[in-house]
């Protein structure tokens, strides 16, 4: 077949129907991966038997090995490139990937120097990446796995280990491969890799629901006219619930909450990430006020930017992160990064 209709349930009850292009459930993951190797043959190269993608040019260094469930595009496919990481293990959608494609993955990449893990806080990746580091070590490869715990909204600062990775594993894929590419040793990629984690806060509102492409199955119930505060991107209850009102006032909401655990007078970066279904047209409106807001607060805005990032598919709605940088994040921050889908100079104001 050429195409999928799914059938599913819009606000009030009413049917909808929703046509994607995918030739079957169980090829999609394995078919986008084809396409994207097929588009960018000089950059990329798959691994061997797995769901699998390495850098072609390898760099004698410490390297970092990303891995999540796909659909979230671009990661994780896209955060595979120059100043990013070194190779990455797709699971199918939503879904950590088994942790022999990871294993895999690993054996992959230049490892004499070591690996740093990365993935966002969600117990598949981390129960699959604490097995690799076991069984890499085994092998004489040394590693250490950091996971991106940055969703203000899904546990308080005191249990900050608990929250869940989402947008900001951005820029922590971003300084781990800068730091990388500078010649960091593991121990210090280490320690740098978590002060980044430790620096990283991501607050997101959810505007209209998505939904799982290979069931076209709504992942929450959004009614229209609300949006929805923290909601999680498989549909987790998020803080709150209000009706939507102006883009202002919906970033000024969402900037108080994400303030609260930044110091006044910093230095940081923002990233605004919209998800899907929002439009560059309303990023803009909220990226103009994000920046209104850190200036208020006496933050030095060093660098802001729009991206699409970490969207889960076909939903509504921004997520804000923010990067609270010294000295050492910053010269980082501002080494440029490549990749065909995730790309740009950090320069300072």
């Amino acid at each position: 077949m050429y195409g999928t209709k799914f059938q599913f349930a819009a606000a009030g009850g009413k049917q909808e129907i929703m046509n994607k292009l995918i030739n079957s459930q169980e090829r999609m993951v394995p078919e986008m991966l084809e396409g994207y190797l097929s588009l960018n043959p000089d950059l990329y190269c798959k691994v061997p038997g797995v769901m699998g993608i390495k850098n072609k040019r390898e760099e004698d260094k410490v390297s970092v090995v990303i891995a999540g469930g796909s659909g979230n595009e671009p990661w994780v496919l896209g955060f595979v490139g120059d100043g990013l990481a070194d190779g990455a293990a797709l699971g199918n959608v939503y879904t950590a990937p088994p942790s022999r494609t990871v294993l895999e993955v690993t054996r992959s990449v230049p490892n004499d120097k070591g690996v740093i893990f990365i993935a966002a806080n969600h117990a598949g990746d981390v129960l699959n990446f604490e097995l690799v580091r076991e069984l890499a070590e085994l092998e004489g490869i040394k590693s250490h796995c950091i996971y991106v715990s940055d969703d203000i909204s899904s546990a308080p600062l005191e249990k900050k280990e608990d929250r869940r990775g989402i947008a900001g594993i951005s820029f922590v894929v971003k300084i781990a491969g800068a730091a990388s590419k500078e010649g960091y040793g593991l121990e210090e990629m280490k320690r740098v890799v978590e002060k980044a984690c430790k620096n990283t806060r991501t607050f997101g509102v959810t505007t209209s629901p998505g939904y799982m492409p290979g069931s076209g199955e709504a992942m929450c119930e959004l009614p229209d006219g609300f949006v929805e505060f923290g909601m999680g991107f498989n549909g987790e209850p998020g803080m709150k619930r209000e009706e939507l009102s102006s883009a202002d006032a919906i970033t000024e909401a969402l900037m108080e909450q994400l303030l609260d655990e930044v110091p006044a007078d910093c230095e940081a970066a923002f990233m605004v990430n919209g998800y899907g279904f929002t439009s560059m047209l309303e990023l803009c409106i909220v990226s103009r006020k994000v920046s209104e807001i850190a200036e208020a607060n006496g933050i030095v805005n060093v660098h802001s930017f729009i991206d699409t990032l970490f969207s889960p598919q076909g939903t509504g709605g921004f997520s804000v992160s923010i990067l609270i940088l010294d000295d050492e994040l910053k010269e980082l921050y501002q080494k440029l990064c490549k990749s065909p889908l995730f790309r740009f100079q950090g320069g300072s104001r």
